[in-house]
């Protein structure tokens, strides 16, 4: 939408059409979840009382649960506060700053992970489970960004750049490149190799009295990490070179290119070697008169069998992590100038550990001086369970309101909750515009 500030956030080369000041007062705000199998449908049940249970109710037969799920089932959350913002025109250059806090959250959980807590272990036979490749990844950091975008080759090129400066709050990433379960009435085996690398203001791991990992302890806020990033973008009009095909612009933006490193003494970096720990049930003997008890032995057993996946620390390490790089390819034809467009926008996020994608078409209309809206429908997650809507009330003087959601949510349970929606977001902002618009 030619109207929104925000779309220089999906490419630098990408300008609205009139300046524009966010002040912290009003926040702008927005917020994304997507998933390939994790969604209420394959986690919840209608149960025997016309209630919603979770799959580990003992009325949900495991195997019907577990075919809702892929081999690997990710679920990533982004999460963004736009704090301050301001936006102007100079000459042919568009200049944009922005103050601002963001949060990711990735994890990719094996289908064994959810068998284990549903199946369990069968006494009469030895049971194994494979949770490799168990992983989650997170990051929170304040940025400051500062962009310029500059019209070239007769206003058919436009090319745009953001440079960002970084300063962390926490990071974490945790990957378990093996981790195997066995039990059964024969023996109970672990084996596991599992590395935790993280950053947060003043984080030490704490150990119990037999020297099991048992959480973290935390110093004073503090930024504990500083790094740079960068957006690069282009846009192509075809219209000027190609004037048989119209009004059809091509686009395509590198976001998020950059790093952030973590001080030492905010930073832990925890590992469990390959390890194997077998225990046999004979060993273990429970006595009735003031001796071990029963959950004694369960206790020492489960101590026994952390020793497997004991994350010991190599001491305080400097580190430096990547952000999560992404890239959007887009085009728009306009049908009627100014006034009715159609648009794609295909957008890919590269993880540590998967990638994700999304491709979305719209129709988008302005048919008023203050008045823009945007109907999408994006194919991978929505299922055709959900659609897309913007609006944008946008006056030349005074307030400017944003409302947009690409997983518009039609269908709900008896309980109004979006049980089969694999993605739902949400942006919502308040600015105040400057200056006059632009053609």
């Amino acid at each position: 939408m030619e109207s929104s500030f925000l779309r220089n956030n999906l490419n630098p080369a990408l300008r609205p059409n009139q300046g524009y000041l966010v002040v912290p007062i009003i926040p702008n705000i927005g917020a994304n979840i997507q998933t390939n199998n994790l969604n209420l449908d394959a986690l919840t049940f209608n149960g025997p009382q016309n209630g919603r249970v979770t799959f580990m109710h003992q009325s949900i037969n495991a195997d019907d649960f577990l075919s809702n799920l892929g081999n690997d089932n990710y679920i990533n959350i982004d999460a963004n506060i736009k704090l301050l913002g301001l936006g102007f025109f100079k000459n042919d250059s568009y200049w944009n700053i922005d103050l601002g806090i963001r949060t990711h959250l990735d994890a990719n959980i094996p289908k064994s992970f959810f068998a284990l807590f549903k199946k369990g272990f069968d006494q009469n036979q030895q049971t194994k489970y494979d949770l490799s490749d168990l992983s989650s990844t997170g990051y929170s950091f304040v940025e400051l960004g500062v962009s310029n975008s500059r019209i070239f080759l007769d206003n058919t090129l436009t090319l745009g750049a953001r440079a960002k400066l970084l300063g962390g709050l926490a990071d974490y990433n945790l990957h378990a490149k093996s981790l195997n379960i066995d039990a059964g009435p024969e023996y109970w085996s672990a084996k596991s190799e599992v590395e935790l690398k993280g950053s947060a203001p003043g984080v030490i791991p704490t150990y119990d009295e037999k020297g099991n990992l048992d959480g973290f302890d935390f110093g004073n806020f503090n930024i504990s990490g500083y790094g740079l990033g960068l957006d690069l973008g282009a846009v192509f009009d075809t219209k000027k070179i190609f004037p048989e095909i119209g009004g059809l612009k091509l686009s395509l933006a590198l976001n998020d290119i950059g790093f952030i490193s973590w001080s030492r003494n905010n930073s832990i970096n925890l590992r469990s070697p390959k390890t194997e720990v077998i225990i046999v049930p004979s060993d273990y003997t429970i006595y009735k008169d003031n001796g071990t008890s029963l959950s004694e032995v369960l206790e020492d057993t489960f101590d026994d069998l952390k020793e497997a996946v004991n994350l010991k620390g190599e001491g305080e390490n400097a580190r430096t992590s990547m952000l999560r790089m992404n890239m959007n390819i887009g085009a728009e034809y306009e049908i009627m100038e100014d006034k009715i467009s159609l648009g794609a926008l295909y957008s890919a996020r590269f993880g540590n550990y998967y990638t994700t994608s999304e491709l979305t078409i719209s129709a988008n209309a302005h048919f008023t001086s203050w008045l823009y809206t945007s109907l999408s429908y994006s194919f991978i997650h929505s299922k055709f369970d959900t659609f897309g809507l913007a609006l944008h009330l946008a006056p030349s003087k005074g307030i400017n309101l944003f409302l947009a959601s690409d997983y518009t949510i039609p269908h709900v349970s008896s309980e109004f909750i979006p049980t089969t929606s694999k993605a739902l977001n949400l942006q919502f902002g308040i600015s105040i515009p400057l200056g006059d618009k632009k053609k």
